[in-house]
């Protein structure tokens, strides 16, 4: 069954199957699922997905990404008992490399316990070690709703974190305080089913002791799967993060993924996302102390007639924090890219700073892009800006390039690579992988003049 036919508006009311709320109900009457989980409002979380379900377009934050057809497809839930694992070749396989088969941690195949300063738990076993970090976890739908500012909070952006919890019982990589990892950590999702609809709900927790500094790359190689991921980023005092993302293949599949970071007292984040057509990801940054900053960029990407979308949400806590977002957005035949990117400045966050900008290129008459930047001050003496630009590729450079002898696909590929380029990927050492999926995009060695 081809998940991706479901993106053609039919009827297909006899076709639904309800085997994931089935599922659902299932483990909400015997609960063996959740006793582990103790740090859970298990029935907050099993009340909001019943009630909340799958969101939807008219939910603003999800209004550029269609999910209609998730409630339509018989997903299932993975078998992972003497499941034997293969690594595909071509999958670089590193000394820091931490692989997750269908959203669990694998220990056998991945190749960390070498790493100073690097400890990997269960979330079980990480909280009966240190129990304070239970109160700082997803817990209940009420964690990540969006604030309106109406006074009113919205937990419908939220239902897909809460069946995450449901799933599965996470992971906690932890760098130690004072620790200096400077090899990149890779984090490898692999998610390969050749036969049917899996549910795949990694849920990573990321831990950044006080002063220690860490590099992570997350790669995520899928077929035939929903990839609905959620991850959590934890930044204690000092502490300096350097964090990319990205689909490295993505075949006939979909990904609906969260990652959330919290930064403490003069810590840093710097983040890339490199997210591609069918995906949707979800961004909340909170700067929580004195100068806390995190600067966020990406590169958004689509073809056919797919779609791509990002929110990014930054939410400024403390004094003298700063945050930074720079998109690039990339369109092509029938396809759409979005990003919503929102800025707030609570009150008693005096003298911060932020900024939004994207740039979308669009290659095709029926491509679109959409750019929606946001801004909530609810304090004075801070600086804030934002801006959005939109725009096709120079016929004159274009017409330029080919008279000096230049293939029309490989002048285009040229301009768009120096145009994704300054979002710069190459000190996050995956620009090689990046460069490969973007000739992938143009069909680079097949494309006719």
């Amino acid at each position: 069954m081809n998940l991706l036919r479901f993106w053609k508006p039919r009827d297909i009311r006899s076709l639904y199957k309800v085997f994931l709320q089935d599922y659902i109900s299932k483990i909400s009457t015997e609960k063996k699922h959740l006793r582990e989980k103790y740090w859970l409002n298990s029935e907050a979380l099993l009340s909001h997905f019943n009630k909340e379900n799958i969101p939807d377009n008219k939910i603003e934050e999800w209004k550029n990404f269609k999910t209609g057809f998730l409630k339509k497809t018989n997903w299932k839930i993975p078998e992972l008992k003497n499941k034997k694992v293969q690594v595909d070749k071509k999958i670089k396989v590193t000394e820091n490399s931490l692989f997750f088969v269908h959203g669990r941690y694998n220990s056998k195949i991945s190749k960390a316990g070498n790493t100073k300063g690097l400890n990997v738990f269960s979330t079980y076993e990480y909280f009966k070690l240190n129990p304070s970090y239970k109160e700082k976890v997803y817990s209940n739908p009420e964690k990540y709703m969006e604030d309106r500012l109406s006074g009113i909070g919205d937990k419908k952006t939220t239902a897909l974190i809460a069946l995450n919890s449901l799933l599965n019982h996470g992971t906690v990589i932890e760098i130690e305080k004072e620790a200096k990892i400077s090899n990149p950590i890779n984090i490898i999702n692999l998610s390969i089913d050749e036969t049917s609809q899996l549910l795949i709900s990694p849920y990573i927790i990321i831990i950044c002791k006080q002063n220690s500094e860490a590099i992570f790359t997350e790669k995520t190689y899928t077929k035939n799967c929903w990839i609905n991921g959620l991850s959590e980023i934890y930044l204690e005092k000092n502490a300096k993060l350097t964090y990319s993302k990205f689909q490295a293949s993505i075949d006939n599949s979909i990904q609906t993924s969260s990652l959330n970071c919290s930064l403490k007292n003069k810590s840093n984040l710097d983040l890339k996302i490199f997210n591609r057509e069918n995906c949707k990801e979800d961004i909340r940054v909170f700067l929580n102390d004195e100068k806390a900053s995190a600067k966020i960029s990406g590169i958004i990407t689509s073809k056919e007639r797919k779609e791509s979308d990002v929110y990014c949400k930054v939410v400024h806590n403390g004094k003298q924090t700063f945050s930074d977002q720079s998109w690039r957005l990339l369109s092509s035949d029938s396809s759409k890219t979005s990003v919503n990117g929102k800025i707030r400045v609570n009150r008693l966050a005096k003298f911060s700073a932020a900024s939004f900008s994207s740039k979308s290129l669009i290659l095709s008459d029926k491509a679109s892009s959409f750019s929606k930047p946001e801004l909530e001050i609810l304090e004075d003496d801070v600086k804030c800006k934002h801006g959005a630009s939109f725009g096709e590729i120079d016929k004159n450079l274009l017409f330029y390039m080919q008279s000096r002898g230049i293939k029309k696909q490989d002048a285009i590929f040229t301009l768009v690579n120096a145009f994704l380029s300054e979002i710069g990927f190459k000190k996050f050492d995956i620009e090689e992988i990046v460069l490969k999926s973007i000739k992938e995009f143009f069909n680079i060695g097949n494309a006719n003049e």
